[in-house]
């Protein structure tokens, strides 16, 4: 997280007094952190070998000491304090990783109600030890960074995959491979051949233009059942298909639609249910009614922070010219704002 300090800033920090040891290990943790190459999803790191702003990082991430301090720093614009940092579902992850819990999965839900879900592998006697003790790790990253709306759930993560019988995986590899040879002896362009022995099913996916793909499909289904039935596997139902995937670069835009979702959806004081954008529009929707007295204050305010945001320097970068309308909606969706 970048800290830009001021004529004032400087004052503030000059203050404070910094107990030389914990400086030191302060530094030393700052410059092992800074050989790492760590990117992420929206993760902006600035390393920097002076003091004075290490130490205002670590204020950050924990309790401000100093009232004057909490002034200075509150100057930060929230959601552009969100932007610079990683994202909490990473912040999560890494803790838990670094505390040595094992974990399957960490994700955020947003359906019936906002939940930080953890899954926790390893045995039942693991599970039963750790789990408060993860989700009280969680609730303390939620707290330190002013995050009231979620509540955190911790489950056992179970594998649900089912694992080929001996017979089975013969099956599958024995047709995998003789169905292999045979389209590539009769030069056929494929990518994927792939067997199902408890479904009975095969795929092969054919590679190039759909007039291509069209004039071989019915003979690639034929030569691969025959293949399967000379080697006594009868009944399978071939699937011949052409899927491609597209690989497009990042988009930076949804960058900065990631950070108003997690700073908006996060607090309790926004009350917003959702968020989603379209070319040039960005539309939040909030559980509050209309006819609540508070509702266009409510509307104007998370308008205000968005443009805080918009307006800022790091995501002015990425837009240029560009602009976005905010459209804030009521629970009974009229616009508030």
């Amino acid at each position: 997280m970048s800290v830009h300090l001021s004529k004032n800033v400087k004052k503030e920090v000059d203050k404070i007094h910094i107990p030389k040891e914990k400086l030191n290990r302060a530094i030393e943790k700052g410059l092992k952190k800074g050989k790492k190459d760590r990117r992420g999803f929206g993760v902006k790191i600035l390393y920097t070998c002076s003091a004075a702003i290490l130490f205002i990082s670590l204020l950050i991430g924990s309790v401000f000491v100093s009232p004057a301090m909490a002034r200075v720093v509150s100057n930060i614009p929230y959601l552009s304090e969100i932007f610079q940092s990683k994202d909490i579902v990473m912040i999560i992850t890494e803790e838990l990783e670094e505390k040595g819990y094992h974990t399957a999965s960490t994700g955020i839900g947003y359906n019936d109600k906002k939940t930080v879900e953890i899954s926790l592998q390893g045995s039942d006697e693991y599970y039963n030890e750790v789990k408060d003790e993860v989700a009280h790790v969680v609730n303390q990253i939620l707290k330190s960074r002013g995050y009231d709306a979620y509540s955190v759930n911790v489950n056992k993560s179970y594998s649900g995959d089912y694992v080929l019988n001996d017979e089975e995986e013969q099956e599958k590899s024995l047709l995998t491979e003789s169905v292999t040879d045979k389209l590539n002896h009769s030069d056929y362009k494929f990518d994927m051949v792939q067997v199902d022995p408890t479904e009975n099913v095969m795929f092969i996916n054919i590679v190039g233009s759909d007039k291509y793909y069209e004039s071989i499909q019915d003979t690639v289904k034929e030569e691969a059942k025959n293949v399967a039935e000379t080697n006594h596997y009868n009944g399978y139902e071939i699937k011949v298909t052409r899927m491609t995937t597209e690989i497009k670069p990042a988009d930076k835009e949804s960058e900065l639609i990631a950070t108003i979702t997690e700073g908006l959806m996060s607090k309790k004081e926004f009350r917003v249910t959702g968020v989603g954008n379209s070319v040039e529009k960005i539309f939040i929707n909030t559980s509050i009614q209309s006819s609540d007295p508070s509702a266009k204050e409510l509307g104007l305010n998370i308008e205000a922070k968005i443009n805080e945001f918009l307006t800022s320097e790091d995501a002015l970068s990425i837009l240029g010219d560009n602009s976005y309308e905010i459209i804030i909606y009521s629970k009974d969706e009229e616009v508030i704002n």
